[in-house]
């Protein structure tokens, strides 16, 4: 019995569902029952359904749960039909539908029909999808770039006219009845106390150390505190939520404080893409008098003034670091500081930045000393790497000459059970043999046959694994080579190898290779030959 799986897709972005979402033939229900009258119209579509619904993902790429998922059971052999209502629900982009239509499917064996477009893969065995399909295709992408261009020119429009499009409102506001933004007491108390201190000629630092020791929780905290859903940094805990100099920063430096709206602080760097960049101020569309102020527009000029010039802290001062941004505190997870002077360090910054309410290791470590101590692991580590790779490798070069024989002898095999199949078909046919006899003929070889093919799929999926594996083992194999004749760490040797080192303190240093997983890998390939040899 087929497989047949049905993909919807809808993207109110993608204008699916019209002017003023106001057109239902897109909607998941109706693509839901045009997909299951057309299964019950088609005899040859027998099999159970299984749904993929990716709702408000836009197609202009594949970067959808649902769909990954659809792709994952295809490559694991459980779909054989899919159907779409028309090809631009499996995507806008038409370079990456023609790939999948004339590459992808038809390797995993998927049967593809888009309804609406009258296309079926079946129609296209062995051809390309034709002229028509490509224009559709093509078609998709140009209106999805124009309506992305159209929904901008809107969303920008209502910011011109200080109307707030969404997100979440500045710490110190909260949404009236009306949807009109209005100060939220509580929090704007500890937003006035921020600029207050700004204003009696404090720093960030000294601010973060001041609120902290008057125990005032964090705008995070805060709203965690009111049952406000949050993303924290998981391994601090709730009692180490402390102010720090960003913290501090990003208060003093949000101008809606003043009553302003600001928008259109990022913008996206592609159609359909997640990555965004942060838009010069000239180019944000800023209200004033949008709301009331918590400040006056002359206390957040003077906070600007004490805070003029600072350098925004951050955790990454590491020029000329070999493994810039690879060390982390083991504490509170932030990346540690590096001082290039003339002992150069490597620090946990967040002491510095929230005061002497932190709970990190205030070690400074020599830099050239991680850097000694990550090398020599690493060196340690490829030499059980390159032992493993010869055990590998050994049995591969068996593998080259005992499974292709394995597998000409399964396909002679094959071809006799088969040949078998058909002269009792014949004999049937010609009455030499009555039904029942026949039938159990019949499944008797169908079972054998069955039994081959399983270790057939068996043995080229193992040949299929060893190759990646294989292929992975000589990538580290010729970049190890450059690790032994090497003094010290470079730039590019941390690139290529090390994923993350983590200091807990001067006794306690964790360091995560690239290659860990790979490593993983091996040892349970070596563990398989081992148990299958005994």
């Amino acid at each position: 019995m087929d497989i047949i799986a049905f993909y919807l897709r809808l993207s109110l972005a993608d204008g699916d569902l019209g002017k003023n979402n106001k057109d239902e033939s897109n909607s998941i229900e109706n693509q839901r029952l045009l997909l299951q009258s057309f299964v019950e119209s088609m005899d040859e579509l027998d099999g159970e359904i299984k749904e993929y619904i990716d709702d408000g993902y836009s197609g202009t790429n594949f970067n959808r749960p649902a769909f990954q998922e659809m792709i994952e059971d295809a490559k694991k052999g459980k779909i054989d039909v899919l159907l779409v209502k028309d090809l631009s629900r499996l995507g806008r982009d038409y370079i990456g539908v023609g790939d999948y239509l004339e590459q992808i499917f038809p390797i995993m064996g998927v049967r593809v029909i888009a309804i609406n477009s009258q296309y079926d893969s079946n129609n296209y065995v062995g051809k390309t999808m034709g002229l028509e399909m490509s224009i559709t295709n093509l078609v998709n992408t140009l209106y999805s770039r124009d309506l992305s261009k159209k929904y901008k020119s809107c969303i920008q429009t209502k910011w011109k006219q200080g109307v707030s499009t969404g997100g979440r409102i500045p710490f110190g506001y909260k949404k009236a009845e009306d949807r009109q933004w209005e100060i939220d007491e509580e929090p704007a108390k500890i937003v006035r106390m921020v600029f207050e201190l700004a204003m009696k000629d404090y720093n960030t630092a000294m601010i973060a150390n001041e609120l902290n020791e008057r125990g005032i929780p964090t705008p995070g905290k805060f709203r965690v505190q009111r049952n406000e859903k949050i993303a924290w940094n998981r391994k601090v805990t709730e009692e180490e939520w402390l102010w720090d100099t960003r913290i501090v920063w990003m208060v003093l430096r949000n101008y809606a404080y003043t009553g302003a709206l600001v928008q259109g602080k990022t913008s996206r760097i592609r159609v359909g893409g997640s990555e965004t960049r942060r838009t010069k101020k000239h180019q944000q569309f800023i209200t004033e008098n949008h709301h009331k102020g918590i400040v006056t527009h002359e206390e957040f000029e003077l906070a600007q003034l004490v805070i003029g010039n600072q350098k925004q802290k951050g955790f990454a001062r590491d020029a000329g670091f070999s493994l810039k941004g690879k060390v982390k505190c083991g504490n509170c997870g932030l990346k540690m500081m590096y001082n290039y002077g003339a002992m150069p360090v490597v620090y946990c910054g967040h002491t510095a930045a929230v005061g002497s309410m932190s709970t990190c290791d205030k070690t400074r470590y020599s830099a050239a000393k991680i850097e000694r101590i990550v090398l020599v692991a690493l060196r340690k580590q490829l030499e059980i790497f390159q032992s493993m790779a010869k055990i590998l490798e050994e049995g591969e070069e068996k593998n080259k000459t005992n499974l292709p024989a394995m597998q000409r002898n399964m396909e002679q095999e094959l071809e006799k059970l088969k040949a078998e199949r058909i002269r009792q078909y014949e004999a049937y046919a010609e009455g030499v043999v009555n039904q029942e006899t026949y039938l159990k003929n019949k499944k008797d070889l169908n079972e054998k046959i069955e039994i081959i093919q399983d270790k057939y799929e068996q043995i080229q999926e193992v040949t299929s694994v060893e190759d990646d594996l294989m292929k992975d083992i000589r990538t580290v194999e010729k970049n190890a080579e450059e690790v032994n004749i090497l003094k010290k760490m470079t730039r590019h040797i941390a690139e290529t190898f090390v994923e993350e080192i983590t200091i807990y303190d001067s006794e306690k240093i964790e360091i995560r290779f690239v290659f860990d997983d790979l490593l993983i890998g091996m040892a349970d390939r070596i563990k398989k030959k081992t148990e299958d040899i005994a």
